[in-house]
């Protein structure tokens, strides 16, 4: 290894560790209760996310309706023709 991709190696893992740091002080240590605002934030996403899900279902719901309609459709079709 050549000084300089020494050099590299070193000033990249200190970008990777001050990130880390950055990344560590903003995060919420875990034995503090939430504020208000971040119980009602919590419970927003959890809402929007159980909304998601609903939404996604009834899109499968619904595809599986479609499919099963297009296969009754093409085995009349086939059964018109023979």
């Amino acid at each position: 290894m050549t000084h300089q991709n020494a050099a590299a190696s070193v000033m990249a893992a200190v970008r990777v560790s001050q990130n880390v740091h950055a990344v560590r002080s903003q995060q919420r240590v875990l034995n503090f209760p939430l504020s208000d605002r971040e119980v009602h934030l919590h419970a927003q996403m959890i809402e929007k996310v159980i909304r998601a899900r609903r939404k996604l279902q009834l899109l499968r719901d619904r595809a599986q309706a479609l499919e099963g309609a297009l296969g009754r459709f093409k085995a009349r079709r086939e059964a018109r023709r023979a």
